[in-house]
């Protein structure tokens, strides 16, 4: 799925996913990612050992350049924007949607119930 394709509401979840992401790699140490000691005789063995070795110098950049981004500012801050931005008034507004679901079902019913079984809401 292309980024460039998500509807504007699946933004939060894509921009957690990939903050995850970020910080599970930021968090593995590269010893980690040193091959173990083994039979080297395999060649699976050695393709592993190779493309550990490509990807440890990568692992290592990205914590470093990503530093700055784990301080308890960054994150605290990121946060506290989201939650006042989508959470704050999320309890309200779930009311207000549900009760106008509500009233638009059984408004809709209403409409759809023939005369002769349901009264007339101006008669009461």
């Amino acid at each position: 799925m292309s980024l460039l394709r998500c509807r504007p509401q699946d933004l939060p979840s894509v921009c957690l996913s990939v903050l995850f992401l970020v910080s599970f790699v930021a968090s593995m140490s590269t010893e980690s990612l040193s091959p173990t000691p083994g039979p080297e005789s395999s060649r699976w063995s050695l393709v592993r050992a190779r493309v550990l070795e490509m990807v440890e110098p990568l692992v290592t950049r990205t914590r470093d350049r990503w530093q700055w981004f784990w301080g308890p500012g960054a994150v605290q801050g990121f946060m506290q924007t989201y939650y006042e931005d989508h959470l704050k008034d999320l309890g309200p507004r779930t009311q207000a949607w549900l009760q106008s679901s509500r009233d638009h079902l059984l408004n809709k019913t209403h409409s759809l119930c023939p005369r002769l079984l349901c009264k007339d809401r101006t008669q009461g």
